[in-house]
């Protein structure tokens, strides 16, 4: 089982997404692979894909995927809540981060599409 790095949910498996985080420049030049849902996935993309035709600078503060200090973007997550099953959520991601996410879920769509031939 691995956790969603953005909602916490707990699945069997996660959309794995190259983040460059700062502080760790040095030590992992490559960037290091957090770990998406599906519906965070979607929902940061469809962030990317909004930020991509339009001119939004976003908001200055620590984005919650790399921790880097840049202008952000929110993304409308739905968090597991044990009171009400889901809550609607916002989290802040940066520019490098949502570009990490529109990689991530082209290949995750490539290997979904690959599998789904392999098994007819």
């Amino acid at each position: 089982m691995a956790d969603c790095d953005l909602c916490g949910v707990s699945i069997p498996t996660v959309v794995p997404v190259r983040v460059f985080v700062p502080r760790f420049e040095h030590s992992y030049p490559e960037g290091i692979w957090k770990g998406l849902c599906e519906p965070c996935l979607k929902a940061a993309k469809e962030t990317a894909d909004k930020l991509a035709t339009s001119s939004s600078c976003g908001t200055a503060g620590k984005c919650d995927l790399c921790g880097a200090i840049a202008q952000l973007q929110p993304v409308q997550i739905s968090r597991p809540s044990f009171s009400k099953g889901e809550e609607e959520d916002t989290v802040m991601l940066c520019k490098k981060c949502l570009a990490s996410v529109q990689e991530a879920d082209k290949n995750w769509q490539k290997q979904k599409a690959h599998e789904h031939h392999d098994h007819h």
